[in-house]
């Protein structure tokens, strides 16, 4: 272990005590969050199979993740996949996307004997990283154990870049001992490169995320339509973050002035906020209803307080527009391609930098657009609203094309992962 990597375990062992406090806590108001906390610390029972391990941080990393895990799940057929989380909102969207079809546990923390027990216990052929994480422990015990690695739709931000190169005598080993890296863009996989991984094992393969299953057909959709007012207009205001709920309410109550039949859909990200927005909600003139209280809504319904999971594709399916949460707050923004699979345009506000690539895709098509305030985004949502049919038909159509030219990552991906699963039986 070289002395970079253990001072940064000696660091993990002085705070890991705090990191448990602050899970506890946490699971005070989200009990989810205590659930299954050994395997935190490498504490798993899994049966001797064949196993490939695919870790999904959380919930936009698992949505990203699930082309993959379907093809691999087809391709592999004896092998059990591993799905790991580090959140309890990732982990409860996997169970409820894949159920048994897939092993279930939550990642162990960057601890060196947590990390090994949990590799010896999985014993996987392959472990393959969704997005961003660099675990040197972790990567370093798969590097020992000779389990290939691979980082898929990696993508690696200017911000992100400058500061993982002030870690750089921790992050370039590991990086070294990455077997494979199939980035989002270019641009991505030079940033990987700069922070010293090897040139041969980075690879361009796209966005997995254009490879989002096309929707299914579903009644949902219109029988909410058919809940509302006949011309009502619908604004799905999706995984808000903590300061843009204020900030959507006022823009609803200007735009409520000249657009009467508008109906809001307020989804908050995070469970533990339901309560909170809410009061939010109420304290307008509004008539509010939550979607925990009412299987179906009332037709003089302003404001829907969508507090409830697994359901942004019910809200999505309904939508006339959609503003995509986490960009009005300095968070990074959340995919817009789970809304623009339906046609619709989405809204943004500024902070999208963990989704720049594929806003700028979008936007070049006019399907989305950033904007950079409140006032300009309640200014965009104004003039959506008076799209003509022709107009929104339009949009739909734009989108349905994009999302073509963008598919096919998965297949690219699964390649890669069939050479280093194909190399790692020829070595054994």
């Amino acid at each position: 272990m070289s002395l970079y990597r253990l001072l940064y375990s000696l660091l993990w062992f002085i705070l890991s005590p705090f990191v448990l406090l602050r899970l506890f806590w946490r699971s005070r108001q989200n009990p989810a969050h205590r659930n299954n906390w050994q395997q935190r610390l490498g504490l798993i029972n899994l049966e001797p199979a064949p196993r490939i391990w695919l870790h999904a941080v959380s919930v936009g990393e698992t949505m990203a993740a699930k082309p993959l895990i379907e093809a691999l799940l087809e391709q592999y057929p004896k092998h059990r996949l591993l799905l790991s989380n580090t959140t309890a909102t990732g982990s409860q969207t996997a169970q409820r996307l894949f159920a048994d079809r897939v092993e279930h546990a939550y990642c162990p923390y960057d601890l060196p004997f947590a990390v090994s027990r949990f590799v010896k216990s999985a014993k996987p052929e392959l472990l393959v990283i969704m997005e961003t994480e660099i675990w040197p422990n972790l990567i370093a015990s798969c590097h020992k154990q000779s389990i290939p690695v691979m980082i898929a739709n990696a993508r690696l931000s200017k911000r992100s870049t400058k500061g993982y190169s002030r870690l750089s005598k921790l992050i370039q080993p590991a990086l070294q001992q990455v077997s494979s890296i199939g980035c989002r863009s270019e641009q991505d996989a030079e940033h990987f490169k700069l922070l010293g991984a090897k040139p041969e094992s980075v690879m361009v393969t796209g966005n997995i995320k254009f490879d989002i299953l096309p929707k299914t057909q579903t009644t949902d959709a219109p029988a909410l339509r058919q809940q509302l007012k006949p011309n009502a207009k619908i604004w799905v205001a999706a995984s808000t973050h903590q300061g843009e709920d204020e900030q959507i309410l006022a823009c609803y109550q200007q735009l409520k002035t000249q657009h009467t039949e508008l109906v809001l859909i307020l989804v908050p990200r995070h469970p533990e906020r339901f309560e909170a927005v809410y009061q939010l909600c109420i304290n307008t003139d509004y008539t509010v209803q939550r979607r925990s209280e009412y299987a179906s809504f009332s037709a003089d319904c302003d404001i829907i307080l969508g507090d409830s999971l697994g359901e942004m594709a019910y809200w999505y399916s309904a939508a006339d527009i959609v503003f995509m949460g986490g960009s009005l707050a300095p968070t990074g923004g959340h995919n817009p391609l789970e809304a623009s699979v339906y046609g619709i345009p989405v809204v943004s506000g500024p902070a999208i930098f963990n989704f720049n690539d594929v806003f700028d895709i979008l936007c070049d098509a006019e399907i989305a657009w950033v904007e950079a305030d409140q006032h300009d985004l309640q200014s965009r949502i104004l003039s959506l609203l008076q799209l003509t049919e022709a107009e929104r038909n339009a949009i739909h159509q734009r989108a349905e094309q994009t999302l073509s030219q963008h598919r096919g990552v998965t297949d690219k991906l699964l390649r890669q992962i069939n050479s280093l699963v194909g190399k790692q039986h020829a070595e054994h």
